[in-house]
């Protein structure tokens, strides 16, 4: 391709180019292309502040053989109170939501679950243990759900939304039976992410787990970020169910995991806003191209570890530093190709004027 420069090009060139390309390329680079877990219950309009752990209850029991657990409670207020323990049921949706407490126990527990402490007085900022005693009967089921609620008044009433109790803390109690016909089996139905191409992360995945079972299921295992399927070496490495959720019998639940370390990556600033942050000691964690989100999910059938794997696919491409930097290259090429023709123009010159001369 033959390049034409008239006169008026070289002059700006010779005068303003150097420092327009110089502008105009930095420019272009600078512009930002489980554990210990708490229940809370607050009701400020009547100052009730009570933590209760473990939250869940979880615990496994043998048919015909007793066993006792034991809840911390804590009073946060400023006030004493005198809370009164009580067995309620609740019910949940097919995919893990819409929970719902009921006045009635399932399955008859109250028969064989009750408390050893009929009240706890609780002076302000003290803690106090409520003993939760299981006499578990010799033909007892698979699992059981049930809610303990501890209310200021003895026999609270649910909120007509089912909800709710005035005054009143609830702590679900996850109860399985060890018993040699039970049936642990989890399975993973889906891991999607929430887009297949993404310009900058985080990217956001969502894992899918069904409880086919008879038993309650607690999943735990790992999100491998990684450029094919079968890599030795991921990417990264990111916790699935890191909070310890369970999943009941004969229904599903969703666990989301996000992948965030990337350059440069949208971040959550105080105004509940997203920003893309350009911290350039993550320089390194520039992503392009396609990856690999693989789950593995692993669960007890009562014997051994069972692995459950699924995967999927998403790209990332960032666009704007791909424009930016072809702007860049162009700017450099148009420069480098304008300046070479001026200092090729300007020696001809110069040795047909030497020439003329002699």
């Amino acid at each position: 391709m033959r390049v034409t420069i008239n006169h008026v090009t070289h002059e700006w060139l010779r005068r303003k180019g150097a420092w327009a390309l110089a502008i105009a390329a930095i420019a272009v680079l600078l512009v930002p292309v489980a554990g210990l877990h708490k229940v809370s219950a607050a009701d400020t309009s009547q100052d009730f502040s009570i933590q209760v752990s473990p939250s869940p209850l979880a615990i496994t029991l043998k048919p015909g053989v007793d066993k006792t657990a034991t809840l911390s409670v804590r009073n946060v207020s400023n006030h004493s109170e005198t809370l009164y323990p009580r067995l309620n049921g609740f019910t949940i949706g097919k995919h893990g939501d819409n929970i719902k407490l009921l006045e009635t126990v399932p399955a008859n527990m109250s028969s064989w679950v009750s408390f050893n402490e009929n009240s706890l007085n609780l002076p302000a900022g003290s803690t106090k243990q409520l003993t939760v005693s299981f006499n578990t009967p010799a033909d007892v089921g698979f699992s059981y759900n049930a809610a303990i609620t501890l209310s200021r008044t003895q026999g609270s009433a649910i909120e007509p939304d089912g909800l709710h109790l005035r005054g009143s803390v609830a702590i679900f109690c996850l109860v399985n039976i060890d018993r040699p016909d039970a049936k642990s089996l989890l399975d993973v139905s889906n891991l999607a992410a929430d887009r297949g191409q993404y310009q900058f992360l985080p990217a956001h995945f969502t894992l899918n787990v069904e409880n086919k079972g008879n038993i309650i299921g607690q999943p735990t295992g790992s999100l491998f970020i990684q450029r094919s399927y079968d890599s030795t070496k991921p990417i990264a490495t990111l916790p699935i169910n890191a909070g310890g959720n369970y999943v009941l019998p004969g229904t599903d639940r969703s666990f989301s995991v996000d992948w965030n370390s990337g350059f440069p990556a949208y971040v959550r600033g105080d105004d509940g806003q997203q920003h893309l942050s350009w911290d350039w000691k993550h320089l390194n964690e520039l992503r392009f191209g396609r990856y690999v989100a693989k789950a593995v999910v692993v669960y007890n059938d009562g014997k051994r570890d069972v692995p459950v794997i699924t995967s999927t696919v998403f790209w990332v491409i960032p666009w704007t530093l791909i424009i930016a930097f072809l702007i860049v290259a162009f700017l450099l090429v148009m420069g480098i190709v304008g300046w070479g023709r001026l200092l090729f123009n300007g020696t001809r010159k110069v040795r047909s004027y030497a020439a003329r001369r002699k």
